[in-house]
């Protein structure tokens, strides 16, 4: 359960959690401002956007910290953490364009 622990003290996990939280607080403005805001649709949201981003970089984390270097050799670790940076490069790049999305919808940019 350490490396579980380690995962929610990487300094990655807490950007991913931010980026989230300001994507999620744009979002709620843009759709307030718009006067379509719906408590039941941010429910929905966390439930398949915020908390599968999450428990897939958890699975992203765990497969790259276990890597095997029976199979992999003397590149294991190597491979696990470049592995897990792609991963949370990917999730960054996707959240930014949502936010920058939103960011647009209020104003922002233009």
């Amino acid at each position: 359960m350490e490396w579980v622990e380690g995962f929610f003290a990487d300094g990655r996990v807490s950007t991913i959690v931010g980026l989230i939280l300001l994507d999620v607080a744009l979002a709620v403005a843009t759709a307030i401002r718009q006067g379509e805001f719906e408590a039941r649709k941010l429910g929905q949201f966390f439930r398949t956007m915020v908390v599968p981003y999450v428990i897939g970089y958890l699975g992203v984390y765990g497969a790259a910290r276990f890597m095997d270097g029976r199979w992999l050799g003397p590149f294991a670790e190597a491979l696990g953490a470049g592995f897990a940076w792609v991963a949370w490069l990917a999730l960054v790049a996707n959240l930014a364009a949502d936010i920058l999305g939103h960011a647009r919808e209020m104003g922002y940019g233009k």
